[in-house]
């Protein structure tokens, strides 16, 4: 594993570097390092890829906050093995131990949190905009109702093989992303302007719904940095779904990305990907990839395609022949489809009818 110590003396000289140099410095230090191995951001700042095993992301980065009497994990990854070890051995390399461990979370996925059915225990605090994972049932229960239906119409006769019933509802094998945690652990909840002093710096909360009702980012003002989680990634566009008719998520998160603009940042630390620079920039690009998107949708509806399977079909996505997708891909694309479509109805521009366990939809005029 690399060692800490230069790690730290290259944090530190890149605070006289610009954000380009600064990026590009970070990106080779990030290269050349295992995954699990403590990155020096700064003189108390450091990320830590952690691996995603047989996921396309391949790894999620943590930030831990030094502090002399306590170390801050900012999300914590899956619940496996892998994720656990990674933060133990970066913890190790730092001389630090979970006796002195706190964990903030950017906002529910089980990516950034599901680790913590494994590394937690009675007096380690968790903190987030967020209550209880009891919130993240009730939402998961209520979508389930639109979504169970759409994927059972969009899955192959092989693909319905894969489901079943359980205590008189459908379990879908493509939720699996969305399981909350199943450890009642008790949280501090974060809202916009609460501000967490960590390692001699003060980090701003920021709500940024959209990506996940929950999520919130971390601005260092003085610093002129931002842990962003998933709200604003450089080369990924952030997923946004919705499946419930009076959640318009999409309208969050074009929000959330307008928000961005009223802070001076240099350096962009997200859960996925390398630093970048740009916070602005980005962040126009998703919105003009959503407006895009906003209108294909639209322009389908009016060709003829009214339900969510027709249209998510029909949609000219990147990888062809949407039928024969498996069955998880195919619930995140009309994830994806519905949240635009509400947004549509939301803003007046479609109609929705509902027959049965079905959303129909059409040109409002």
């Amino acid at each position: 594993m690399t060692d800490s110590r230069n790690l730290e003396a290259a944090g530190n000289a890149e605070l006289a570097l610009c954000c380009p140099a600064r990026v590009h410095t970070l990106s080779c230090a990030l290269s050349s390092s295992p995954l699990g191995a403590p990155v020096a951001i700064d003189e108390s700042l450091y990320l830590v890829r952690i691996p995603l095993p047989h996921n396309p992301l391949k790894y999620v980065n943590s930030y831990f906050v030094l502090e002399s009497h306590r170390t801050t994990v900012i999300d914590v990854g899956f619940n496996l093995p892998e994720c656990e070890a990674a933060l133990t051995g970066a913890l190790a390399s730092l001389g630090r131990s979970w006796d002195e461990v706190q964990v903030v979370l950017t906002h529910s996925h089980p990516d950034h949190t599901g680790n913590l059915d494994r590394i937690w225990k009675p007096g380690m605090q968790v903190a987030g905009n967020i209550h209880s994972f009891i919130e993240v049932c009730n939402r998961q229960a209520l979508d389930a109702v639109v979504f169970g239906p759409a994927v059972v119409r969009a899955s192959t006769t092989e693909q319905r093989g894969d489901l079943e019933m359980r205590n008189g509802a459908l379990h879908l094998p493509v939720s699996a992303e969305l399981l909350p945690l199943r450890r009642d652990i008790p949280f501090r909840f974060l809202a916009e302007g609460d501000t967490l002093e960590l390692g001699g710096r003060r980090f701003e909360v920021v709500e940024t719904p959209g990506h996940d009702p929950w999520h919130i980012c971390l601005y260092d003002r003085s610093h002129r940095l931002m842990i962003v989680g998933d709200h604003v990634l450089e080369h990924i566009t952030p997923s946004v779904t919705s499946w419930n008719l009076s959640n318009d998520a999409l309208s969050d998160f074009l929000g959330s990305l307008e928000k961005m603009k009223r802070y001076e940042v240099d350096l962009v630390l997200p859960a996925h990907g390398d630093p970048y620079c740009g916070l602005s920039e980005r962040s126009d690009a998703l919105i003009a990839h959503h407006r895009k998107r906003l209108g294909q949708i639209y322009n389908l509806v009016e060709e003829g395609n009214r339900d969510i399977v027709s249209i998510s079909e029909a949609f000219p996505w990147r990888y062809p022949n949407w039928s024969r997708w498996p069955l998880d891909q195919k619930f995140s694309s009309m994830g994806e489809t519905m949240a635009h479509l509400i947004h549509l109805v939301r803003n007046g521009e479609l109609s929705v009818e509902v027959r049965q366990d079905e959303y129909l939809f059409s040109a409002a005029h």
